[in-house]
């Protein structure tokens, strides 16, 4: 019995060092290429954001000097601290919803699945990531336009009927639970197999 409870210590210390291999890899590849995996979130985000807000919203455009940064344009007056008067605009990292993309990454590379499911669950998991960094795009443009600029800001929010209370909530649940968690969530669904070879679970439940 004590050999085998080693065994499976030890693999499951293999799953978790090719976990963090992976998942360095993973990261290299994710920052690298966030100008072109931020584009689909920049354009839904951008959606949402118009049909919320109307013709105070303008645009999302990648910032000039660093094109994985989202840059929001709106049409509301903002006064600036040198005194000069012009529309609002300000910037928002979407990389901040996205970091369990690499997570997931190496979770899935590390595991012992056919080439087919990690390929399933990896584009399953870009999906989920893709649409976290959109609710996090949305909801830091509606936080920052409600607590962070001014009357005219805040009041072209609650003319759109959305709650100060709503957008503390959907912020926080964006940028703390979701990220993190989605993407550990989806790993554990499509490994299950694997979860309970190493919690014993099987062997419980037929008992």
């Amino acid at each position: 019995m004590a050999g085998a409870k080693n065994s499976k210590d030890f693999r499951l210390g293999d799953l978790l060092i090719l976990s963090f291999l992976w998942m360095v890899f993973g990261f290299m590849l994710w920052y690298y290429l966030s100008a072109f995996h931020a584009i689909p979130v920049r354009m839904l985000a951008e959606r949402i954001l118009s049909a919320l807000l109307g013709e105070e919203f303008w645009n999302i455009i990648p910032n000039p000097n660093h094109h994985y940064l989202f840059q929001v344009q709106t049409r509301i007056p903002f006064v600036f601290p040198d005194g000069s008067r012009e529309a609002l605009g300000f910037i928002i990292n979407p990389l901040v919803y996205g970091f369990g993309l690499p997570l997931l990454f190496g979770l899935v590379m590390a595991s012992g699945v056919t080439l087919l499911r990690k390929t399933i669950t990896l584009l399953a998991g870009y999906l989920c990531v893709m649409l976290i960094q959109v609710w996090g795009v949305v909801w830091q443009t509606l936080k920052m336009l409600a607590f962070n600029f001014g009357n005219d800001a805040q009041q072209v929010v609650a003319d759109a009927g959305i709650s100060s209370e709503l957008i503390a909530l959907c912020y926080q649940l964006g940028v703390l639970i979701f990220p993190p968690l989605v993407p550990v969530i989806l790993w554990v669904l499509a490994n299950w197999s694997l979860i309970e070879q190493f919690t014993g679970l099987q062997r419980k439940s037929d008992g």
